[in-house]
């Protein structure tokens, strides 16, 4: 199983995205940030789909210990996880693609991240979303963070069944620390009334009748820059909800740079 290096942008889910994005500004310069250091946020990733595994021995002894289990996956894999390894809870047939990828992000120190997929019982393709973060002391990785999504959650013990039964890899790559972008006023050309601070917060864009999930990258009281994946069909106005907050922001581009887009609140 290969890891090649994926964007950060390739990561479908907006609060994988987000989860990442504060893995990397924890690092600040370095490989991966510490695990006390992570603290986190509700508004950011559902705690209910993380795992936390503790990276016991090197090499082909290295074995990961699962910490912290989410209620979703819990109900997912229909067991308890708690001081358990990873080969002691995973089917066997889902230990390629579950073992194989925590190895390498443990070796690596690189954020892993995979879509893997199976069809339901209605001949419906169903995708789980893994992210692996690596978290530890120098250049030793001493834990792991796990964040499993799936598109259908009706009934996961269920699904869980048929990702036994077939597993299909669509997407799999590396993603190193160090990407966070700091947007200056140099770069973007824009004069800025209030100073912003550097946030990776989910938020939601809406206009006309359509709208779409985002990442606010900075933010201030007169404005924001805004990371999306389809930056071109978002209009020259548009509304602005952020994750855990009523107040809506009606938002003017003023410039639109590589995938992302610098608003002024009106």
């Amino acid at each position: 199983m290969t890891f090649r290096f994926i964007a950060p942008d390739a990561i479908r889910s907006a609060s994988q995205r987000a989860l990442l994005a504060q893995w990397d500004q924890l690092a600040a310069g370095r490989p991966f940030p510490a695990f006390a250091e992570l603290k986190p946020d509700p508004a950011i990733h559902d705690p209910r789909q993380l795992v936390a595994w503790a990276v016991e021995g090197e090499g082909r002894l290295r074995k990961f210990r699962a910490m912290y289990q989410g209620e979703n996956v819990a109900e997912a894999f229909n067991s308890a996880w708690a001081g358990k390894t990873m080969e002691q809870v995973v089917p066997m047939s889902l230990r390629r693609i579950t073992l194989t990828p925590a190895k390498d992000c443990a070796a690596s120190g690189c954020a892993v991240y995979m879509v893997f997929s199976t069809v339901d019982a209605n001949d419906q393709r169903v995708d789980c979303e893994r992210l692996l973060l690596p978290f530890g002391n120098g250049a030793k990785v001493e834990h792991l963070l796990a964040s499993l999504q799936l598109t259908a959650v009706a009934s996961r013990p269920r699904i869980v069944k048929h990702f036994d039964m077939q597993a299909d890899v669509r997407l799999q790559g590396r993603i190193r620390s160090g990407f966070s972008a700091v947007v200056t006023e140099a770069a973007t050309g824009e004069q800025r009334r209030a100073s912003r601070r550097n946030v990776a917060r989910a938020a939601r864009i809406s206009f006309a009748r359509r709208s779409m999930t985002c990442i606010v990258r900075n933010l201030s009281a007169t404005g924001a820059a805004v990371e999306a994946t389809d930056p071109a069909a978002i209009p020259d106005s548009f509304r602005l909800v952020l994750e855990m907050e009523a107040t809506e922001r009606r938002c003017r581009v003023v410039w639109r740079r590589n995938g992302w887009i610098g608003v002024e609140f009106s």
